[in-house]
């Protein structure tokens, strides 16, 4: 049997602390595309770290330098 690692998620509550916004906001933003859409695992809703992490990336490299 195969064994995958499993990546690292982060929960709503989690990128809300990241990005300091309220959960409405997160919604908005997933919706609107600035944020990746999140995996649901029954009611358990998770964002990629990999893809939160490019999130910011993509904010560093467009703030002036």
């Amino acid at each position: 049997m195969k064994h995958e690692t499993t990546e690292r998620s982060y929960s709503t509550k989690e990128v809300c602390w990241i990005f300091s916004i309220h959960k409405s906001t997160a919604r908005r933003w997933v919706h609107s595309g600035l944020l990746p859409q999140p995996i649901t695992i029954g009611r358990s809703v998770r964002f990629l770290k990999s893809e939160i992490d490019q999130v910011i990336e993509q904010r560093k490299m467009r703030r002036p330098s």
